[in-house]
């Protein structure tokens, strides 16, 4: 059996590894979602549209709290995910953006055993999954069309092939 030239053995490498590390890289979404004001929900009336707000977090499962600035909808912590040593619970805000769109922030934080917190920079897909796709529905029914990302067109056009 012939041995290959060890630049070419160290290349072929590095590419396995690559090619490794890229699939396992974790599919990852930003902390918040755009919608638009649909017709069934006006801008013009501030707490019609927050009470809409608050009437679809309690339909995909929040429970709406006072928020630390005027005009935002926040939430209670939700525990989403419980891991080995931690647990992740998720807030939201949400807040109007201009006179037409709205905007959903999300706040994902792992709490430790040892009692401290930090907080999750990114959606991953299991975390986005579980909180992504009802809140869509409800906010919905209340009038709210969500904005795609990038990621979700590239989904979208990836599957309709």
């Amino acid at each position: 059996m012939r041995r290959l030239p060890r630049p070419v053995a160290s290349a072929l490498l590095a590419a396995l590894l690559l090619a490794g590390v890229a699939g396992c890289a974790p599919s990852i979404a930003p902390l918040y979602r755009d919608y638009r004001i649909g017709p069934a929900a006006t801008a013009d009336d501030a707490e019609a549209l927050r009470a809409r707000v608050r009437t679809a977090l309690v339909e995909a499962g929040w429970t709406p709290a006072e928020g630390l600035v005027p005009g935002v909808v926040a939430t209670q912590p939700r525990p989403m995910g419980q891991g080995l040593f931690s647990r992740t619970e998720v807030t939201l805000d949400v807040t109007p953006i201009g006179g037409q769109h709205v905007r959903v922030f999300f706040h994902p934080y792992r709490r430790y055993l040892t009692g401290g917190r930090s907080k999750v920079g990114f959606l991953g897909d299991g975390l986005r999954r579980r909180l992504v796709p009802p809140l869509n529905e409800a906010l919905a029914r209340q009038g709210l069309v969500a904005l795609d990302t990038p990621r979700e067109r590239d989904e979208e056009a990836t599957n309709a092939d």
